[in-house]
């Protein structure tokens, strides 16, 4: 009895350590992380397909860069009527909600203003 307890304890103890070395492994290509961004927006660059928005939940600035035919949803503001709306449809004050990926390239973006925010890519 107290030897199937002990050679279950050290499979327990080897099973743990093979787990944690295997969690601690360097991943070779970045997660591509997806989640919905709501925020208030501040100012839209239709040229070039820019929008800076400002988080409803935290006090984070996000530039959303919208490729050519993504279509996002405006929860407050003159269309929100609509199903799906473009960059051109969009509004300083309106409040959005927009499916978002993070950039590859580069995380912040400093703002003419002095502030820096994050840089997303709105999925389409």
């Amino acid at each position: 009895m107290k030897r199937i307890s002990s050679i279950s304890i050290i499979a327990l103890i080897s099973v743990l350590a093979l787990s944690s070395v295997g969690m601690s492994a360097t991943k070779t290509q970045p997660t591509d992380k997806r989640f919905t961004l709501t925020g208030r927006v501040l100012s839209v660059d239709r040229k070039a397909g820019t929008m800076l928005v400002n988080d409803q939940w935290s006090e984070k600035l996000y530039l959303v860069k919208v490729p050519d035919g993504a279509t996002f949803k405006i929860t407050f503001g003159i269309h929100m009527s609509r199903a799906e709306a473009g960059i051109w449809l969009v509004s300083p004050n309106d409040h959005v909600s927009v499916e978002c990926r993070r950039s590859t390239q580069e995380r912040l973006a400093k703002l003419e203003d002095g502030r820096q925010a994050i840089l997303l890519i709105a999925n389409r």
